[in-house]
């Protein structure tokens, strides 16, 4: 379809008290996916946190805890 055709179709609005509910709702609707992606993002963060925790003490205490440790010097 070209712009010439298009722009002879009639438009149609709602009044303007309903575009104002239209407005409101998707306001609305739109706050609580912002929320909902958030805390999405918070737990993203915390399994980062998980997952460099569980690497160091991999890396610094092996994955057998009850296997014995030799002493490094280090405290």
């Amino acid at each position: 379809m070209k712009f010439d055709d298009l722009k002879r179709m009639p438009t149609i609005l709602p009044p303007l008290v309903e575009q104002s509910k239209i407005v409101t709702f998707l306001d609305h609707e739109t706050a609580k996916i912002d929320t909902l992606v958030a805390e999405q993002q918070w737990l993203i963060d915390l399994l980062k946190e998980k997952r460099q925790a569980v690497i160091s003490h991999a890396v610094t205490k092996g994955l057998n805890p009850a296997a014995p440790v030799k002493p490094s010097g280090i405290e």
